[in-house]
């Protein structure tokens, strides 16, 4: 008891050691003139829920560059710019589901075949590092914040056809 009323103590009153908004308790009792003084951190809820945030937002992303990679691995950079903008467009539209996953996984109809023929699978064995920076790069600052659909052979029979790239119709609301 008197070592850890001791610990407690000098750690609120050092200055060189800071905690922000941490609980720190030691990892067990030791003989401290043996051993040093291990110390273990324990995070807060809101450190928590942020760690799980970002895991969401990066799991999202790695979702929407396997997409990227399967609808246009075969275009060229700018085509694959379109897609990825296709869905991070659809995020922002009160129509469409608002966050990534969601939107690529979207069904009734479904909204991108990769998702049920196996593609996005298959994009994990082919999938380059430029697909990834491409879409890193469109979250930051889109190139096109207008598409919303696109289809390979003709314009997709929702939104307005707005401009042919490669292999693929573009369309906006």
């Amino acid at each position: 008891f008197l070592l850890s009323s001791f610990l407690a103590i000098f750690i609120l009153t050092n200055t060189n050691y800071q905690v922000e908004h941490k609980i720190v308790v030691p990892a067990k009792i030791i003989d401290t003139e043996t051993q040093p003084i291990k110390y273990v951190e324990i995070i807060t809820l809101e450190e928590q829920q942020e760690e799980i945030r970002n895991e969401i937002y990066y799991g999202e992303l790695e979702e929407l560059a396997l997409l990227v990679q399967a609808e246009s691995g075969n275009q060229d950079e700018l085509g694959k710019r379109y897609v990825a903008d296709c869905v991070l467009n659809r995020v922002d539209d009160p129509d469409f589901p608002d966050n990534i996953h969601d939107v690529i996984y979207q069904t009734n109809p479904t909204q991108f075949s990769p998702t049920t023929d196996g593609g996005i699978e298959k994009a994990g064995y082919t999938i380059t590092e430029d697909v990834f920076q491409i879409v890193l790069e469109e979250v930051e600052q889109k190139t096109n914040t207008e598409v919303v659909y696109f289809r390979t052979q003709r314009y997709s029979s929702s939104g307005h056809p707005a401009f042919k790239h490669g292999d693929h119709y573009f369309s906006t609301r």
